[in-house]
């Protein structure tokens, strides 16, 4: 669900519930845009979230490689830092892909008895341990951050890091409040922001759409 959906359900069921006039549908619709607007408003341990799925029946390491190159080039844009999300999960007994560093300092894959690097030697500092065998029964997060100018500080991490956590008991008190005084647009306002925090919850704790 888009947010322009979910602000759009939320302005109705609000507004129904509140009254249905033009002050509760005007203020349920204020108060959703504004649950979306904090949503999206960056925090300090916010990190953008990539994902790499591989195919089950005939997993390709190069995706993985891939997906490590877009985050080290997103960090080195943005300078903040990056939840990247692998999925590995296979039919096969054992696991196929291992993360170490070579010679050089550089990152390889290994899989299926190939070896395929990064090509930027220097830039991985792995606060994992090493060889990294990824999981083929669960996925796996790793939490890249910018270290100095030139390199990446890579390390596991949960996932996810960083969610924002919506004030329930605060609007519960607020509804009760709206409801003693017997005002309706302040009870579309608070069903409105209520609604739509709970929306946009919900969609970040769904898995990612990845055909």
């Amino acid at each position: 669900m888009s947010a322009a959906s979910a602000i759009l359900l939320t302005t109705a069921c609000a507004g129904l519930l509140a009254g249905a006039n033009t002050l509760t549908f005007l203020t349920a619709a204020v108060s959703a845009a504004a649950a979306s607007w904090l949503w999206c408003f960056p925090v300090l341990t916010h990190a953008r979230e990539l994902y790499v799925t591989l195919d089950p029946q005939s997993p390709n390491g190069t995706h993985v490689l891939e997906a490590i190159r877009e985050a080290l080039a997103l960090i080195q844009r943005t300078r903040c830092p990056v939840l990247l999300r692998i999925t590995a999960i296979s039919r096969f007994a054992r696991p196929t892909f291992r993360i170490d560093l070579d010679r050089n300092g550089d990152l390889e894959l290994f899989w299926n008895a190939r070896r395929i690097a990064l090509k930027q030697p220097g830039v991985w500092l792995p606060d994992h341990p090493l060889p990294l065998t990824l999981p083929n029964t669960l996925s796996i997060s790793l939490r890249l951050e910018p270290c100095g100018t030139e390199r990446i500080r890579a390390s596991l991490a949960p996932w996810p890091v960083a969610r924002r956590s919506c004030p329930w008991f605060v609007i519960a008190l607020g509804i009760v409040v709206a409801c003693v005084l017997d005002t309706a647009w302040l009870l579309a306002a608070i069903l409105g922001f209520a609604a739509q925090s709970y929306l946009l919850h919900y969609q970040a704790q769904r898995a990612p759409d990845n055909p």
